[in-house]
């Protein structure tokens, strides 16, 4: 195929390409494309609305519910706390209607006697009459300045109630000292306030401590303070009981002695030991062993059994302070770097002589347990004469 021939084919190709190009329409495609684009987008903000819009009314409920729940709760404690406290306090109609009435009479009744000497001072016949009329209006006029002053006493209580009401807001107790504090008035004050208004059934069930430092608006706390206190008290008797038993134990010789003597041995039992570790050999360290055991024995046994303190006094302090003597003259013995015939003899005779103590040391032990061991048989034979007479031993099984 020529060159020719190949610049035909390449025009070709390139004629095909073009047409194929121009065939296709391109603002139709993007048209296309664009529409179901916003299509698109306006489905998803649609959606995102309707999601935002679901999400907002949710919210929007949890919160009206919340402040639903902590409206009903706190109409709820305000009507429980009514139950307590008087919603017409003793006073507060009554106060103000004596004020009112107090002052308008006294008012006029002053302006009256004021009035009332010079009319009947014109008129000299009528003096002595003047007189009495004039006392009793004064008497009425009295009588009105009382009227005046309870009904602003009163109205003063009804204050102060409301003060106190304020206050507690919703608590059950309070300190008098914060009341007294909030009312500008002393404690004693407070207290003799608080008495009255309780009589008088303005707060229903109140009540104020022995101490007089304590105010409780309902019977439920006031019965809390009062086991509170009777445990309290419980207490301070059990912990002066413990004290008293406790001086009771320091005092008595015979406790003093028994814990000196246990401590004692302890100490003793621990010095063993320590000599005990610091000697090698496997012989006298197994006697050695069996001797502090032995002797942990016998002072457990006296710590639960004071009674039997004396019969260990020998024990305690002769034999222990010996045998002691003897360990540590073992170890010393022990220690020295030459072993001489005279120094094996000597180890000799104290490791005989310890078999000796652990022997004897047993012997006591065993002799403490004498009068469990005479009990324990008491009860076996007694136990076996009732078996006895009521026929239940073997023999009377063979018959």
């Amino acid at each position: 195929m020529g060159r020719k021939d190949f610049s035909d084919l390449e025009d070709q190709i390139r004629d095909t390409v073009n047409n194929a190009f121009n065939a296709i329409d391109f603002a139709r495609i993007k048209k296309d494309i664009s529409g179901k684009t916003e299509d698109n987008l306006n489905e998803v903000k649609s959606k995102l609305k309707d999601k935002s819009q679901y999400f907002n009314e949710k919210i929007e409920s949890k919160i009206q519910n919340k402040y639903e729940k902590v409206a009903k709760i706190s109409k709820r404690d305000k009507s429980k706390e009514q139950m307590y406290i008087s919603k017409r306090p003793i006073g507060s109609i009554s106060g103000i209607l004596y004020t009112i009435f107090g002052f308008t009479f006294s008012g006029i009744l002053g302006l009256f006697m004021i009035i009332y000497p010079m009319i009947t001072s014109l008129f000299s016949p009528f003096i002595t009459f003047s007189y009495v009329s004039l006392g009793i209006l004064f008497s009425f006029f009295g009588a009105s300045v009382i009227l005046a002053l309870r009904g602003s006493y009163l109205r003063k209580r009804v204050k102060r109630f409301k003060q106190y009401v304020r206050f507690l807001n919703g608590k059950n107790y309070c300190s008098i000292e914060e009341l007294a504090y909030t009312t500008r008035k002393k404690d004693k004050f407070v207290v003799k306030d608080l008495s009255k208004m309780i009589n008088l059934g303005m707060f229903t069930e109140a009540h104020i401590d022995d101490k007089k430092t304590c105010f409780m608006l309902t019977n439920e706390v006031y019965q809390n303070y009062l086991d509170s206190q009777d445990a309290l008290k419980q207490r301070n008797e059990d912990e002066l009981k413990r004290r008293k038993q406790s001086d009771e134990e320091i005092n008595d010789p015979r406790k003093e002695e028994l814990i000196r003597t246990i401590k004692m041995v302890k100490n003793y039992i621990e010095q063993i030991e320590s000599a005990n570790d610091a000697i090698p050999g496997e012989e006298i360290s197994a006697k050695l062993y069996r001797l502090q055991n032995i002797v942990s024995q016998i002072i457990n046994y006296v710590e639960k059994n004071p009674k039997k303190l004396p019969e260990v006094n020998k024990f305690t302090n002769h034999y222990l302070p010996i045998t002691l003597k003897l360990v540590n003259s073992y170890k010393e013995l022990n220690d020295q770097p030459v072993q001489g015939d005279n120094i094996k003899s000597a180890k000799d005779q104290i490791e005989k002589s310890i078999d000796i103590i652990n022997i004897a040391f047993e012997k006591l032990l065993d002799d403490l347990f004498e009068e469990i061991a005479l009990d324990i048989s008491t009860d076996i034979s007694v136990l076996e004469t009732l078996f006895t007479q009521e026929g239940l031993t073997k023999k009377d099984f063979e018959k």
